[in-house]
């Protein structure tokens, strides 16, 4: 019987061990990116024309022209989205939300640009050998 007690105890101690090693890198990664403070920049025929902290929940209407044409940009829980445009492709609103650094949406139709900046290395996104 106390063999088996002492295994379970080891089980438990190897569990605890590695649960530590799991949580460890999030904890940090999560400190880090309240450091980082990233950011969404808007471009419209290559300026700047605003930007935003991803960090905080925001919608804007992004007009282009004279005719009423528009996107919605939507940041939230960390993650920017054009929610909605009347540009004739969709395409735009069809991509998928950006929250790393370098990703970007764009919108041809109505020269716009969102780009995520921050001081966080984006990392690999693909390997090929």
């Amino acid at each position: 019987m106390k063999k088996i007690k002492k295994d379970i105890i080891l089980i438990l101690v190897f569990f605890s061990i590695a649960a530590l090693l799991w949580l460890v890198p999030i904890l940090q990664n999560k400190l880090n990116n309240d450091d980082m403070s990233a950011v969404v920049r808007v471009y419209q025929e290559g300026q700047e024309i605003d930007s935003y902290l991803l960090s905080e929940d925001v919608t804007v209407t992004v007009p282009y022209g004279k005719e009423g044409s528009y996107n919605l940009l939507l940041i939230e829980n960390g993650q920017a989205f054009i929610s909605d445009a009347d540009c004739p492709d969709m395409l735009c609103v069809k991509q998928r939300s950006i929250s790393r650094n370098g990703e970007s949406i764009i919108c041809l139709p109505h020269k716009l640009v969102v780009q995520i900046e921050s001081k966080e290395e984006s990392g690999l996104d693909a390997l090929t050998y």
